[in-house]
């Protein structure tokens, strides 16, 4: 096959990923909005755009969501660009299926949890988790129970009781977060959060 005939990240790819990087950071359409598009929505708004690709004025009944959001422009080029960012946009939903989900908190009688498509990490695992971690495409934060409320860090740490049901951890500012694991350590129980990454 000649050079010229070798498919290559080209302007035309590039300003697909620049566009699906801008609905993402100047619009505010994450993929955990993306994750919710069970229906084919996506693939529908990327054909609506395309099939009516420079009529500035043209309204759909294809259109997946509400008309003013539907912006085509008289430059057919641009409006062919918004097509492809929305279909990556729908082959990264797919891609994320098999990932893990969020799924209901389910505790034990001592407040512990873990998200049954979690691995069982052993102590001294810890590359390995890293590497699940970015394998899933994961973002993880820590909630430490010593840490929280002052009376509920002081009703575990004195009572010397094990049980740490009544703690209620606070989940991480933004959207997206759920809960991996609740367990206890050496340092007094933790809660992991993660949410997928929200860079495309």
């Amino acid at each position: 096959m000649s050079e010229e005939n070798t498919a290559r990240l080209n302007r035309a790819a590039r300003d697909v990923i620049a566009e699906r990087r801008r609905q993402v950071s100047a619009e505010s359409y994450s993929l955990f909005q993306d994750d919710l598009y069970v229906k084919g929505e996506l693939a529908e708004a990327a054909a609506t755009y395309a099939n009516l690709a420079s009529r500035p004025r043209s309204m759909s009944t294809s259109w997946p969501w509400k008309q003013n959001t539907f912006k085509p422009s008289s430059d057919r080029r641009r409006d062919l660009v918004k097509a492809g960012a929305l279909l990556l946009a729908e082959i990264e939903r797919l891609d994320r299926v098999g990932l893990i989900q969020p799924a209901p908190v389910v505790r034990d009688e001592m407040g512990s949890f873990q998200h049954l498509d979690m691995p069982d990490f052993d102590e001294g695992d810890g590359d390995k988790c890293k590497a699940w971690v970015a394998e899933q495409g994961l973002e993880v934060a820590m909630m430490s129970l010593e840490y929280t409320d002052e009376a509920i860090a002081n009703r575990y740490f004195e009572s010397g009781d094990p049980d740490y049901s009544y703690w209620e951890p606070d989940r991480p500012d933004g959207e997206g977060w759920f809960c991996l694991a609740i367990h206890d350590t050496d340092d007094g129980p933790v809660c992991r959060w993660a949410r997928r990454e929200v860079t495309p």
